[in-house]
């Protein structure tokens, strides 16, 4: 999950990136910070797996070609992991979380705290490791309050689905799996309620898409929730 980082450019602990000027003064204030990070999404099985997906979240500075200014390049979010997992502790899943999170640089954490998600949000509390607890609603809304979200299911997937379309998410042509989570994604659709109003349900009976709602809840981490340049969530008292 090591990002393949371009020639040139100082990488920072907490997950900004430099260009070096080579200490000219005449470059004194022209730095700008880029970043890479990671936005690692959970939902939470009940009787299927539970399903982690990562999303390297990379922006490089480069210069303008006016004397040493600097400028962002282009923003791209890739998603570089995906796995399903089947254990029925918290305090198992927790762990098993925490040793993946120890193998990723910088990141941030958000899980559907719908339902069974709430006690397990609790489980990473006391396991100290610090995430986003999202809670799926009806309606169109994001309230967004220290830890706690609460998003509508419809805002979550299309702000997913706009990333696809656009380009601005995409998935490593050398995932693991890759075909099986854009399927996921693809089963849902737009469907209308008894009140008329249009929303995105998963598609059909058998298509579960616990990836593609990891997915999208790694994605509103990006766009919405850790809209900082650096830093990451913590893992407390773990070795």
């Amino acid at each position: 999950m090591t990002p393949n980082n371009p020639p040139g450019y100082l990488h920072l602990k907490d997950g900004r990136v430099v260009l070096p000027s080579n200490a000219d003064p005449a470059a004194a204030g022209s730095t700008v910070y880029g970043w890479v990070k990671h936005h690692v999404g959970m939902d939470l099985g009940r009787n299927d797996p539970s399903a982690i997906v990562a999303i390297r979240d990379e922006c490089y500075p480069k210069f303008t070609g006016r004397g040493f200014e600097q400028d962002l390049g282009p923003r791209t979010c890739t998603v570089v992991f995906q796995e399903t997992i089947q254990l029925y502790s918290y305090t198992d899943l927790a762990d098993f979380l925490a040793k993946r999170l120890h193998k990723i640089p910088n990141w941030s954490l958000t899980i559907d705290a719908s339902g069974l998600g709430a006690p397990f949000s609790s489980t990473l509390d006391n396991a100290g490791i610090e995430h986003h607890a999202v809670v799926m609603t009806a309606g169109s809304k994001l309230i967004h309050k220290g830890k706690n979200v609460s998003c509508a299911k419809t805002l979550l997937l299309e702000n997913m689905a706009v990333g696809i379309e656009t380009g601005a998410l995409t998935v490593a042509h050398n995932l693991e799996g890759k075909q099986d989570l854009l399927n996921e994604v693809a089963s849902f659709e737009l469907a209308s309620t008894s009140a008329g109003n249009l929303v995105l349900q998963g598609g059909g009976k058998g298509h579960h898409a616990d990836r593609a709602i990891a997915l999208a809840l790694a994605y509103l981490s990006a766009t919405h929730l850790d809209t900082y340049m650096c830093g990451q969530h913590r893992l407390t008292g773990w070795a």
